[in-house]
């Protein structure tokens, strides 16, 4: 059902395209650079982590595809971004070989205070009962040679147990204890939110919280705040039945965490479908995207607190535009910078393509709520399309991302990194 309502809503935005005419977007002076385009070979393919950067300024992320021909799509690899020469150069740290070592690498990278990085694979490792993969995913840490090779080690197998499968990205704390959700597991096929802490060397899993409807999607973009709790979203897949998601809280109490869910979304005007977590600010105010709602194609929320209850104010309502030139379908979590102004993606809308490209938005706090503009309109092939995943922002203010498809290459492209230099 969700997939023919996205189709349908597609051939309504490629029937608007034929027709288009300017739309009244404001754009910034901003200037977006293609860094890289993946050529779909021992490059990779479709890069399927949100970007991390270290404190030389070279990029990380990981590609779904590619590399080897164990798989059918490439069993995808980890892949280093730097400026060398002119020009940004790739650099492969790890190819997946769809075994024990894991296949399809998907959600964020992180450092250790070592340089040791850490990520997750969707499939491989165990071959228990996830076998439409095949293996229920892992947990991999990646540490550095002083030849410049990685090694890589994994540091847990999923077993479709109450510790989960399919595994979806990482957060990690001051101590290097690493936190993430599952997709699947838990209780059927409902997902968890996990930790691995080190002890004497070897790493032990603790599953924190299992959810509890049926067909849950998890999210990646886990997030603490300074007491240290943890918070994050879910959303129902393929309906709003019995709900559209939730934001909730997990609390360490003891040696256990207490679950509480602090917001609901309900479909139509209140948004729908939180797909990658949320952000909060200095006040404790939670901040995130939702893919379905408003006008229909999603929204930008914010969530306060006021009298021990949480209130959800529209930041933007997309597709406010004609022909959603302000984007649609927003999927990305957010991105403050040090003004307050948030920074994202949105899968659809722009005034490219048929039937749309995507964009990349900024949302800065004004009097009386908050102003859209759109710094990137992607046109498809050039520069990639359909962004999904965050951005991350370097000292001096330039954005980096990434685009699933587009670039080069046949069937539109495998992919692009891209820069916004504002």
């Amino acid at each position: 059902m969700q997939g023919s309502l996205r189709s349908y809503r597609r051939s309504i935005l490629s029937l608007a395209a034929l027709t288009l005419m300017l739309a009244p977007t404001l754009h910034a002076a901003a200037h977006e650079q293609v860094l890289y385009r993946f050529k779909g070979k021992t490059d990779g393919r479709f890069p399927s982590s949100t970007l991390i950067l270290d404190s030389s300024g070279n990029l990380y992320g990981t590609a779904g595809g590619g590399n080897t021909k164990n798989c059918v799509e490439g069993c995808g690899l980890v892949f280093e971004l730097a400026f060398s020469g002119g020009k940004w150069q790739e650099r492969v740290l790890y190819r997946f070989k769809g075994r024990k070592d894991g296949l399809d690498p998907r959600g964020n990278v992180v450092f250790d205070a070592k340089g040791n990085l850490y990520g997750t694979t969707y499939g491989g490792g165990s071959t228990t009962s996830c076998t439409a993969v095949p293996g229920c995913g892992t947990v991999f840490e990646l540490s550095p040679n002083g030849d410049g090779s990685w090694t890589e080690t994994v540091i847990y197998k999923f077993q479709d147990s109450s510790d989960g499968a399919l595994p979806v990205g990482l957060t990690i704390d001051a101590s290097g204890n690493l936190y993430g959700t599952t997709i699947a597991g838990g209780s059927g096929t409902r997902g968890t939110v996990f930790a691995l802490h080190r002890k004497g060397g070897a790493w032990k899993e603790a599953t924190l919280f299992a959810f509890p409807d049926f067909e849950i999607e998890a999210n990646p973009g886990l997030v603490f705040d300074a007491m240290g709790n943890l918070y994050g979203t879910w959303f129902q897949s393929y309906s709003c039945y019995p709900g559209c998601g939730s934001v909730f809280e997990l609390t360490p109490s003891g040696k256990d965490w207490q679950e509480n869910t602090l917001f609901n979304f309900v479909g139509g005007g209140n948004g729908g479908e939180p797909m990658d977590g949320v952000i909060l600010d200095s006040n404790g105010n939670i901040y995130g995207t939702g893919a379905e709602g408003g006008n229909n194609w999603g929204i930008a929320f914010e969530l306060s607190l006021t009298d021990g209850q949480w209130t959800e104010t529209i930041v933007h309502n997309f597709c406010d535009r004609n022909y959603c030139a302000d984007g649609a379908s927003p999927q990305s979590s957010l991105l403050f910078d040090p003004a307050g102004n948030l920074y994202g993606t949105a899968e659809g809308g722009g005034t490219h393509c048929h039937p749309t490209c995507g964009l990349v938005f900024k949302l800065s706090p004004v009097r009386f709520g908050w102003h859209e503009t759109v710094l990137h309109d992607f046109k498809g092939e050039p520069d990639g399309s359909s962004p999904t995943l965050g951005l991350t922002m370097d000292r001096g203010g330039n954005l980096y991302g990434t685009t699933p498809i587009g670039g080069t290459g046949p069937n539109s492209g495998y992919g692009t990194v891209f820069a916004i230099t504002p």
